[in-house]
């Protein structure tokens, strides 16, 4: 997951510095970890967010899902489907 070709993504194109940073942070921290590894690093990257009152736009947790799911085996991947499908309902 070190490759950061994410950062030239439309959705980054206008970011927050502060977010972008929170982003470089997570993606490291994710690189090559399992899906329940990573759901503490996400709760942190929330928390930091909102420290600083601040909230990713959907597309932003679209790009971000993208990015943390992409060393992911397909289980995994649809396991994180079917969490952010289960999430939308709750809303």
């Amino acid at each position: 997951m070190n490759n950061l070709n994410w950062m030239n993504h439309p959705a980054m194109k206008n970011i927050d510095p502060r977010k972008m940073a929170i982003l470089i942070d997570l993606s490291k921290e994710a690189e090559g970890k399992s899906q329940d590894k990573v759901v503490p690093l996400l709760v942190k990257a929330n928390t930091q967010l909102k420290a600083m009152n601040l909230t990713f736009t959907k597309e932003e947790n679209d790009l971000l899902v993208e990015i943390l799911t992409q060393d992911m085996s397909p289980a995994d991947k649809q396991k994180v489907e079917m969490i952010k499908k289960m999430s939308k309902n709750f809303r």
